[in-house]
């Protein structure tokens, strides 16, 4: 079957890379077409800069086409990485074709991406993947010198079994992690009149990952009508789903899609949430058609891709106004903050650690998050007005009103971008 369609070239004018294509994937009652993202493995023309779906892709779409596509597109990339690899080293591998794989090429293509300084976490992620590839191949007869014998079954907690890695891969020793999970809690306000300032398409946003825990591709799928009520409290439920607005974009990085569709609950901190919800209907209006909350400067739903530029632009202002304007404390958390990794998913990690401290259970921190069903911690719903309180007391004494100090300096100067 794959005889004739995955040679390897034997000249360097191909690579292989990770693509996204849209399909239709089921039709609503009221006949509304929905479409899932899907990631696909690529034959690149380097010279031409062409992409060809390769037929190798089927092992993504067999595998993992029920699977979100944030899924799909980690083993559609740890392929074709691997795949590159055996393209690059051909000769010295002596290989001419997927039909000649070995064991032995895994095996030095996992400890290669530990002689390059890959982190742990990576070459185990590749070593899955790589795992349930060759298992593939010897599922379809792809290769002669693979067969399931060479994968021991090892079985699982849940009666199913899962295909214990055959490589012999030599591990990267663990190093501390130079990602920032957990934004300081005392520059949030600070973060926020920043965020106004320079930003404010995304304020609304940042928030609702500050204090409900939505990641980004959950933010850019809302919808104005997905604002389903205010509570009592005045915490904001929300209703988080796919939306898929911009099919017209081939979004790389995943992040227009939502992993858990769910209804989630947004936490009214003082009055900033309906100040800035009440500011953001007002300012920010789709204009597409798509009734997106979140729009970009011409008005079309905003992609994971906008929003992240817009966050990194925020990142770079908060870090040099504490350089340029903060003390000994705020100059050593800049640099902190300017030699490590952080993204937009530092607003979900800083909720759930704010929910850890005042917890009393682990369904305390799993339902604000999403991680249950709402139907399966009814319990916890009694408990929602403490673990609020419990936020606010953290945040009271650093703001004694909405429109900061900053916001107040800064009037004249507001850019709307």
């Amino acid at each position: 079957m794959y005889t004739n369609v995955v040679p390897i070239e034997e000249t360097q004018k191909y690579k292989f890379a990770v693509d996204t294509v849209w399909i239709d994937w089921f039709t609503k009652k009221n006949g509304e077409q929905v479409k899932k993202q899907m990631a696909v493995i690529c034959l690149r023309d380097v010279e031409k800069n062409v992409d060809v779906v390769h037929p190798i892709t089927d092992y993504i779409l067999s595998q993992y086409k029920s699977k979100s596509y944030n899924t799909q597109r980690k083993h559609a990339k740890n392929v074709a990485m691997f795949l590159n690899y055996i393209l690059t080293n051909k000769r010295s591998l002596h290989i001419k074709s997927i039909m000649e794989l070995k064991l032995s090429h895994g095996t030095r293509f996992l400890n290669y991406l530990t002689e390059e300084g890959r982190q742990l976490g990576t070459v185990k992620d590749a070593e899955r993947t790589l795992t349930n590839f060759y298992v593939w191949l010897a599922k379809n007869n792809i290769t002669p010198h693979i067969s399931l014998s060479n994968f021991p079954k090892k079985p699982t907690y849940h009666g199913t079994f899962y295909y214990e890695s055959p490589f012999d891969a030599i591990y990267p020793s663990r190093t501390a992690s130079k990602v920032e999970h957990v934004f300081p809690i005392a520059y949030i306000p600070l973060l926020f009149e920043i965020a106004i300032c320079v930003t404010p398409r995304i304020v609304l946003g940042l928030y609702f990952q500050l204090f409900g825990g939505l990641r980004v591709g959950e933010v850019v799928n809302l919808k104005r009508a997905s604002l389903q009520r205010k509570m009592a409290t005045g915490d904001l439920m929300v209703r988080i789903e796919t939306n898929s607005f911009r099919t017209d974009i081939r979004d790389s990085s995943g992040s227009n899609y939502v992993k858990k569709p769910r209804p989630q609950r947004i936490y009214q901190i003082k009055d900033w949430l309906d100040h800035l919800l009440q500011d953001h209907l007002e300012m920010f209006k789709p204009d597409d058609g798509s009734g997106a909350l979140f729009v970009n400067r011409d008005g079309s739903a905003m992609t994971g891709r906008s929003y992240r530029q817009y966050f990194d632009k925020l990142k770079r202002t908060f870090i040099q106004y504490l350089r340029q304007y903060g003390g000994s404390e705020d100059k050593i958390l800049a640099n902190h903050l300017s030699t490590t990794s952080w993204s937009t998913h530092i607003g979900r990690g800083t909720f759930t650690n704010m929910l850890a401290e005042h917890a009393e259970s682990p369904l305390d921190v799993a339902f604000p998050r999403g991680d249950k069903s709402l139907e399966s911690s009814l319990t916890y719903m009694s408990k929602t007005e403490r673990m609020r309180k419990k936020i606010e007391e953290k945040l009271a004494y650093m703001h004694e009103y909405y429109v900061p100090q900053l916001i107040e300096r800064n009037k004249n100067n507001t850019n709307r971008s």
